[in-house]
């Protein structure tokens, strides 16, 4: 969406434009196109502004009567109209040429049908015209870097230095509650931009232009629905080549929060789970709540380069080495045993003190504060610390004041992330402590767990970082005719792709299916095929163990008989030796794409619910992790004496499956139900098969 004469986008004629016209312009101090001309007033802005309303003129600013008055080369059009008149005011300010737009009036999609209604025919006005328009439902956007503000909230023009955090959320009130609590902890914010509705541009739309910002090193998204998922992702991908942090908060895990979001901006939430697995391993941080997404957000802008090794805890409180440990656990960070460091750090400790981790120097520090930058400056030569928590108890104001200071003169500038903790909540503290630390570059908190919590999450991206590899090569198919198909189909293609299958065969009638099972050698299985059958077992499709010719004639006559449906024919199958019954199922998911779930089978999938999905193009490590990350793998590892699983072979099938249906893109799903796991080195057997092929892609 480029202006042919300027070569200007819509978005960067949005964030930054050179004229603006107020449609909408009124004296009335409290209407929103007033509140947002005083806000242009206070930034200085410079830029041309041209009113469009009854007045004839406010604030000794002349103002048009139509938007038909407007000059032909205006960047940006504010609308602050009623409903009803917005989609025509925007069709008309397009034609004049306007490039963008923004409304910030709701009762529109957000508002029922009528709503959905008025909200298709404004975006059709904008789409005709070419204009980029943010909203409806949206409080605008504020751009801090050039002093361009395009809201009608109360904002004030700051100075913004580099590095800073932009914030694109479709929530204006969330956004601008984020922005005050990163403010509050002296992060300059480059952006807000609230893209309510999003009628034409979503917050994906956003992300070229803040991550191609200079002084922009974080971007902080608020989502209730990511609307164009592929280009998420190549935002995503930008930002992991540009070395700059993506951090996504998205409500929707409940029914209720879905809900609630469908009558917030009108979005309409698709599965969750999904997205949740896309975007981790896509190399977005991930939080739940806002308080973490506000941590690491600090933690990612003052601390550029992501851990990578595990945490290293210096404490003077023995309760809270206890309880370090355990939170740890809870959130998945690692504590990082000592090794090369401790003979170093016995000689600066008192020989009463245990040279681990966490470490706790007691009461130690009160008579020598230096200990803590002392300790801190080993701590963070040790190889495999990747992050390192300081957490002091509380004393005086003017205690903690100079334990900050000493800590901060020996603390060696490594690169790897420090928070500093100081225990209390909102107990006083020297009004000097917080600058001091955050201007070192250290994160400040007053709750151990917070300051842990972000680094969870902060060591997870680097971890996914390092391990975000390049799209496999794609790998040859052979044609599928549509539709479902049956077991002895699926089988026969997942064998030709490389998958290990029973040695079946399909047999017509009862002469052929005992001239398999000769061929095959007893006991065997009998599986009545057709398309019609997904569930082959509940009309009495299934015959297992079968120990000689004349059970298996029996076996062909009563199903034949039992089963009404027309059948492709009766495949014959050995029986096999039993394993670890698994499922492993591939869907295209309609907006993340290639998605894969692995899971306990039989009973267990039912009982527990104990899946992992995940992008379809992961490696064979990553998939790795996440079977073991089920709730179940301690029975693919081995329990009670059995032996452990062919883990690997689990993977690589995992592996496989992915590679296919990313390569064939009329496959919409394989489902293999069981995929039974054997011990280790033993390897797997697709026991069960169904797949689904698109129609109008097929071959």
């Amino acid at each position: 969406m480029a202006d042919a004469q300027t070569g200007r986008s819509g978005i960067d004629a949005l964030l930054r434009p050179r004229s603006i016209a107020i449609v909408g312009a009124s004296a009335n101090p409290g209407a929103f196109g007033r509140r947002l001309l005083a806000n242009l007033d206070r930034f200085a802005y410079s830029g041309a502004i041209h009113l469009v309303g009854r007045a004839e003129a406010i604030d000794g600013r002349p103002c048009l009567s139509s938007v038909d008055a407007l000059p032909e080369d205006v960047d940006l059009a504010v609308v602050a109209i009623p409903q009803d008149q917005v989609a025509d005011a925007v069709r008309r300010a397009g034609q004049r040429g306007v490039r963008s737009a923004i409304v910030y009036g709701s009762g529109f999609a957000e508002a029922g049908e009528e709503g959905k209604r008025a909200q298709e025919a404004l975006s059709a006005a904008a789409r005709e015209t070419g204009m980029a328009l943010l909203g409806p439902n949206c409080t605008g956007l504020t751009n801090f870097v050039d002093g361009v503000p395009l809201t009608f909230g109360n904002s004030r023009a700051r100075l913004v230095k580099a590095p800073a955090i932009a914030i694109v959320g479709q929530s204006g009130g969330m956004v601008g509650a984020i922005r005050m609590a990163l403010e509050a902890r002296g992060l300059d914010v480059s952006y807000t931009i609230a893209t309510g509705n999003e009628a034409v541009l979503g917050v994906e739309d956003f992300l070229d232009e803040l991550l191609g910002d200079p002084i922009t090193r974080v971007v902080a998204v608020f989502a209730e629905q990511i609307r164009r998922p592929a280009r998420f992702l190549a935002g995503v991908a930008r930002a992991r080549e540009m070395g700059k942090t993506l951090l996504l908060l998205h409500p929707g895990r409940s029914a209720a929060g879905r809900q609630s979001a469908a009558s917030h901006t009108g979005a309409m939430v698709g599965d969750h789970a999904v997205m949740r697995s896309a975007v981790d391993h896509a190399g977005v941080i991930r939080v739940e709540t806002t308080e973490e997404l506000i941590d690491v957000a600090e933690l990612a802008l003052r601390c550029p380069i992501p851990p990578r090794g595990g945490l290293a805890v210096l404490t003077d409180s023995g309760a809270f080495k206890s309880l370090a440990a355990d939170f740890c656990e809870t959130v998945g960070l690692t504590l990082q045993p000592l090794e090369q460091v401790t003979a170093a750090l016995a000689a600066e400790l008192p020989a009463f003190i245990t040279t681990e981790n966490p470490l706790d120097v007691s009461a130690q520090a009160l008579q020598q504060p230096d200990i803590y930058g002392r300790c801190a400056r080993l701590l963070l030569e040790e190889p495999g610390v990747g992050a390192l928590l300081i957490a002091i108890m509380p004393s005086s104001p003017e205690f903690g004041l100079k334990a900050a200071r000493e800590t901060l003169a020996l603390l060696p500038d490594t690169g790897k992330p420090v928070a500093y903790v100081l225990f209390g909540g909102d107990s006083p503290v020297s009004p000097e402590l917080a600058p001091l630390l955050r201007g070192a570059g250290v994160p400040f908190f007053r709750v151990p767990e917070r300051a842990m919590a972000a680094l969870a999450h902060y060591s997870r991206h680097g971890a996914t970082l390092d391990r975000v590899s390049a799209p496999r090569g794609a790998i040859a198919v052979s044609p599928l005719s549509a539709g479902a198909l049956p077991e002895w189909r699926a089988k026969q293609w997942l064998g030709e792709a490389g998958l290990p299958v029973p040695a079946g065969r399909l047999a017509a009638d009862a002469d052929a299916a005992a001239a398999a099972a000769r061929a095959i050698g007893y006991p065997v299985v009998l599986k009545a095929q057709s398309p019609a059958l997904p569930h082959k077992s509940d009309v009495g499709g299934v015959r297992l163990g079968i120990a000689d010719e004349a059970e298996l004639r029996a076996a062909v006559a009563e199903m034949i008989v039992r089963i009404s449906v027309p059948l492709d024919g009766l495949l014959v199958e050995p029986m096999v030796k039993r394993g670890v019954e698994l499922l492993l199922a591939a869907r295209r998911d309609p907006d993340w794409g290639p998605m894969l779930t692995i899971g306990l089978g039989g009973v267990w999938i039912e009982a527990l619910d104990d899946v992992r999905t995940f992008p379809a193009d992961l490696g064979e490590e990553a998939i790795l992790r996440e079977i073991l990350a089920l709730r179940g793998a301690r029975l693919l590892q081995g329990l009670r004496g059995a032996p452990p699983a062919d883990l690997r072979a689990i993977a690589a099938a995992a592996a496989r499956i992915g590679a296919l249906i990313t390569a064939a893109p009329e496959i919409e799903e394989i489902e293999i139900n069981p995929l039974l796991a054997y011990p280790e080195g033993e390897g797997v057997l697709v026991l069960d098969a169904l797949m689904q092929v698109r129609a109008e892609s097929a071959a």
